[in-house]
C-alpha cells in the first residue's frame, strides 16, 4: 500500500518543492538591484494635496532605515492624505565613524519616501537611548526629552509614530519612552488636547495590535526601495529582501489578532500593523476595545482612526 501512495507523495511534495524554490528565486532576484545610496536623487513623486490644513505625521525613528521599515501608514497618510510626513532620527546608530554614512544613507531613503527628515541633536543625534540612561541618569534624560519635545513644539504634530515599550532592541525600548515624556511635555506646555501615538513593531511583535493597514504592492515597493538605500547596512544583512514576507505574515496574523479569533482571513497579501494609543497630557491613554482593519483599497483617515479608537472623557 505504502508503495502505491510513493508516486503521489512525490509529485505533491514535488510541487511544493517548486513554490518553495521560487521563493528562493525572488530572494536571489531581490539580491541584483542596486544598493544605495543612489548617486543621483531619487525624490519621489508628489501625494496628493490636501484642500484643508495639512496633516502633520512625525515619525520617531530608533536608527536609520526605521523609517521605510514602519512606514506603511505614513506614506499612505502623504500619497493619500496629503499629509506632511517627517521622520526625526533619535539616533545615527552606535559607532562614531559609520554616523557619516548612515546620514547620507537616511537622507537618500527619505527622498525615496517623500519624508522630510530631522537628525535630533544634528549632525550626531542622540546618544543612550535606553532605560538605563532613563533610570541613573536623570538629567541626561531630560535633556533628551527636552530637545525632542522642542522639535513636538515646532512640529505641532497631529500624530506621533514610534515603537512600543517591548519592541526588544534597547534603543527601540528607550526610543519609546523618550517619545511618551517628550509628547507629555509637549502636550502639557501647549496645553493641546490628546493626540494618537500609534505604536510600531520590528524587533518584536506587539501584544496587542489593534489596527491593521493593507499595504498596496506599489506602497512595498516604495519601501523596499528606500531600505536599499541604507546600503551598508542591508549588505551586512538582506533584510530588505524580507520584509515582504513580514508583511504577508501580519496578514495571517492581523485578521485575527485585530479583526477577531476565527475570522475570516484577508485575501490582500501585504500589511502593518500598528497599535493606536493616545497621550492626553503627560498620560498614555488606553485605546477603545477592538480593533480596525484598513484595506489597500480603502480611503486611509488619520480622523476615522482617532474616531474608532478616542476614548472621550
Amino acid at each position: 500500500m505504502a508503495k502505491r501512495r510513493a508516486p503521489t507523495w512525490s509529485r505533491r511534495h514535488k510541487q511544493w518543492l517548486r513554490y518553495v524554490e521560487a521563493w528562493i528565486g525572488v530572494f536571489e532576484c531581490g539580491e541584483k538591484i542596486p544598493l544605495g545610496p543612489a548617486h543621483s536623487p531619487l525624490d519621489c513623486p508628489d501625494g496628493r494635496r490636501s484642500a484643508g490644513e495639512v496633516l502633520n505625521v512625525v515619525i520617531c525613528s530608533p536608527h536609520p532605515d526605521d523609517e521605510g521599515l514602519i512606514g506603511g501608514l505614513p506614506l499612505r497618510l502623504r500619497l493619500e492624505a496629503g499629509a506632511r510626513v517627517t521622520n526625526v532620527a533619535i539616533t545615527l546608530g552606535s559607532k562614531l565613524d559609520q554616523r557619516p554614512r548612515r546620514l547620507r544613507e537616511l537622507e537618500s531613503s527619505c527622498r525615496v519616501l517623500g519624508f522630510g527628515l530631522e537628525v535630533a541633536e544634528h549632525p550626531s543625534g542622540l546618544e543612550n537611548v535606553n532605560l538605563k540612561n532613563r533610570d541613573s541618569r536623570p538629567e541626561e534624560w531630560r535633556a533628551k526629552v527636552e530637545t525632542l519635545a522642542a522639535l513636538f513644539d515646532r512640529f505641532s504634530p497631529d500624530v506621533v509614530f514610534a515603537p512600543h515599550a517591548e519592541d526588544w532592541n534597547s534603543t527601540h525600548v528607550g526610543t519609546h519612552y523618550l517619545a511618551v515624556d517628550a509628547l507629555g511635555l509637549h502636550l502639557e506646555r501647549s496645553a493641546r488636547g490628546p493626540v494618537p501615538l500609534i505604536l510600531t513593531e520590528f524587533w518584536h511583535e506587539l501584544g496587542q495590535p489593534n489596527l491593521m493597514v493593507g499595504l498596496r504592492p506599489e506602497i512595498v515597493a516604495t519601501e523596499l526601495m528606500a531600505t536599499a538605500e541604507h546600503g551598508g547596512e542591508v549588505r551586512r544583512n538582506p533584510y530588505h529582501l524580507r520584509h515582504p514576507a513580514r508583511l504577508m505574515n501580519n496578514v495571517r496574523r492581523g485578521s485575527e489578532v485585530v479583526g477577531g479569533q476565527g475570522g475570516p482571513a484577508h485575501r490582500f497579501p501585504f500589511a502593518e500593523l500598528y497599535r493606536v494609543a493616545f497621550m492626553r497630557g503627560r498620560e498614555l491613554q488606553e485605546p477603545a476595545p477592538g480593533g480596525l482593519v484598513i484595506g489597500p483599497k480603502q480611503k486611509v483617515s488619520l480622523e476615522s482612526i482617532v474616531e474608532r479608537f478616542l476614548v472621550k472623557p
